[in-house]
C-alpha cells in the first residue's frame, strides 16, 4: 500500500514538473536586412529550469537574409515551455560593432497567445503534421532588435528594443580556433560577403533605414495561401 502511495506522488511530482499544459510546439529563426549584415555569435532562449532553445540562422549566416522573412522550413520535434528570456549576442559588419544583451519575454502574453491560437485557427503547422506558431528575431541596424509571434493572420510584436553597442571581451573575439584582435575578428566573420556588397555599402546604401518601424506584410503575403488550406509561413 505505502508502495502504491510512494509511485503516485512521484507520478504526479513527475506531471507538474514537466508541466504538459504550459508546452506548445514552436519554431524560432532570425532576420537581418541585406543592407546591414550582421554575423551572429550567439541567439537562443532560456527556458524554464535553465534549457535552452536555440534560433535557425541559416539565412543570415550564409548573408541571404530579407527583413521580415522567416526561414522557409520551420522545425519543432517536440513541445516546449515558453521562453523566459532571449539571449544576443552579434557583431555588425556596417558600424563595426558588437552587441551583446539578455532580454527578458513577457510570460503572460506568450502564455495567453499560444493557449488561444488554436481556438482562433491561427497555428500553422510547423513540421510532421505539428501545429503551433513562429518566433522571429529581426536585427537591423544601430542595435534595432524586435522578436515577432507569427501564426496564421497572425503577426504579434512580443518584445521591440534598442540595444546598446559594447566593447568585446576576449572571449567574444574568439574565432576558428583563437583569440584575436576586434579588427581582425571582423574581418574574418564577414569574409564571405560579396565584395561588390561592401562597396555599395561604404558608399552609403540604405544608411539611416528605420527597418524597426517597417512594415513585415507577412499577413498580406500569407493570406492566399492560408485561403487555399497552406500553411507555410513565407
Amino acid at each position: 500500500m505505502a508502495l502504491g502511495v510512494l509511485l503516485v506522488i512521484a507520478t504526479l511530482i513527475r506531471v507538474l514538473n514537466y508541466k504538459g499544459w504550459e508546452r506548445f510546439y514552436y519554431a524560432s529563426s532570425v532576420c537581418a536586412p541585406g543592407s546591414y549584415p550582421v554575423y551572429i555569435r550567439e541567439l537562443y532562449f532560456i527556458l524554464p529550469g535553465k534549457e535552452m532553445a536555440s534560433f535557425n540562422d541559416d539565412d543570415v549566416k550564409s548573408f541571404m537574409s530579407e527583413w521580415g522573412k522567416e526561414h522557409y522550413f520551420p522545425e519543432a520535434y517536440e513541445k516546449d515551455r515558453l521562453p523566459l528570456k532571449l539571449v544576443v549576442n552579434y557583431a555588425s559588419y556596417r558600424e563595426q560593432k558588437f552587441y551583446n544583451d539578455t532580454l527578458d519575454l513577457d510570460q503572460q502574453l506568450l502564455l495567453e497567445t499560444f493557449r488561444a491560437a488554436p481556438k482562433k485557427d491561427q497555428e500553422v503547422e510547423l513540421y510532421d503534421n505539428k501545429h503551433g506558431l513562429t518566433f522571429l528575431a529581426g536585427l537591423a541596424n544601430d542595435g534595432q532588435f524586435i522578436l515577432w509571434l507569427r501564426g496564421k493572420n497572425l503577426e504579434k510584436v512580443i518584445l521591440k528594443a534598442r540595444l546598446a553597442a559594447r566593447e568585446p571581451t576576449a572571449d567574444d573575439t574568439y574565432i576558428n580556433g583563437g583569440r584575436v584582435t576586434k579588427k581582425q575578428y571582423l574581418t574574418t566573420a564577414f569574409e564571405d560577403l560579396n565584395d561588390s556588397l561592401k562597396t555599395v555599402f561604404k558608399n552609403g546604401f540604405d544608411a539611416g533605414a528605420n527597418y524597426i518601424d517597417t512594415p513585415t506584410h507577412y499577413i498580406r503575403d500569407n493570406e492566399r495561401f492560408w485561403k487555399a488550406g497552406v500553411n507555410d509561413p513565407k
